[in-house]
Parts: structure tokens; sequence; C-alpha cells
């Protein structure tokens, strides 16, 4: 479809609005990435996902614009936006916010990160001891407990008597052998 040049202009226009926040939208992920400190794998992905939006971005401005067709001078403007924001304000939102991170890191993160290994050291050493307690607790229960020879329902039926008596020869036998 032809379009006339005025709505050209304001379609390139419009493409390069839609750069500049599609360099913003970029800078949320570069700060992300200097928080996080993301993998490799991580930012692949990060990427992939800016990839598909930003092209979603694009179909939905050449629709709106172009009914549909994509032009080079859409494709242009996103690119001129995304470049103006990227090398103008979208470096000085960058260095500002990794100083802000840095003063974080420094006084916040590293602080708590040092209470808490403190604090683990702690719990650690008081876990220690109370396994070092059950440890001696259950070996001396094992010595407290007494292996009966009788079993309950012979209770009655055995004579006390006979078995102190084979007791008593088992151990005499014993200490001869010895």
């Amino acid at each position: 479809m032809n379009l006339s040049l005025t709505a050209q202009l304001q379609g390139f226009v419009i493409a390069i609005v839609a750069g500049v926040f599609l360099g913003a939208y970029y800078d949320i992920f570069r700060i992300f990435r200097t928080v996080f400190q993301s993998e490799r794998r991580a930012v692949f992905f990060q990427d992939l996902f800016y990839m598909v939006t930003a092209a979603f971005v694009t179909f939905l401005l050449a629709l709106g614009v172009n009914y549909g067709e994509v032009r080079f001078y859409i494709l242009a403007g996103e690119g001129i936006g995304w470049c103006l924001y990227y090398l103008t304000v979208g470096t000085v939102t960058y260095r500002v916010f990794r100083l802000i991170a840095r003063i974080v890191r420094k006084f916040i993160i590293i602080p708590i990160k040092k209470l808490l290994a403190k604090i683990s050291h702690l719990l650690l050493s008081v876990l220690k001891k109370i396994g070092k307690n059950t440890k001696i607790v259950a070996s001396n229960l094992k010595k407290r407990l007494k292996h009966h020879r009788e079993i309950v329902y012979n209770h009655f039926k055995a004579k006390p008597e006979r078995k102190k008596k084979k007791k008593r020869k088992k151990t005499a036998k014993l200490r001869r052998r010895r």
C-alpha cells in the first residue's frame, strides 16, 4: 500500500521512540545481569527473551503504522532510537546503577553476609555439641540396657535356682580356660 511521505515520516519518528524504549528495556536486562551476576546460559536466555519481545514490538509497530508491512525505515528508526538511548542515557544510567550497586554491596550485602556467616558458624558449633552429647547419652543408654535371658511366658515355668547354677558353671569353665 502506498503511504504519503508524512505518514512514513510519522512512522519513522514512532520507530525511533520505540527504539528508545527497547534500549531502556535492554538496560533493565543489563542491570539485572550486574546485580545477580548471571551465568552464560542465563545471559543467553535473557537475550533470547529480549529478541523475541523486540520482534513482537516491531511487528506491532509495523502493524499500526504500515498495515503490517515491515519497511526498512521502521527497522532503521528502531535501530537509531536504540543507539541514541544506548550511547547517551544508557551509559549514564548504567554507570549510576553500577555505583549504587557497589555502595549497596559494600554497606548492606557484605555486612549481612558476614553476620549470617557468624550466626551459621555459631549454630553449627552448637549443633556439633548437641550431636556429641546425644552420642554420649545414646551410648550410655545402650550400656544401661540389660539382656534378659528369660522369656516372658517361661518366667513362671523355669526354676530360678537351676539357672543360677548353670551360670556359675559356665563362668567357672570360662575362668579355667584362661
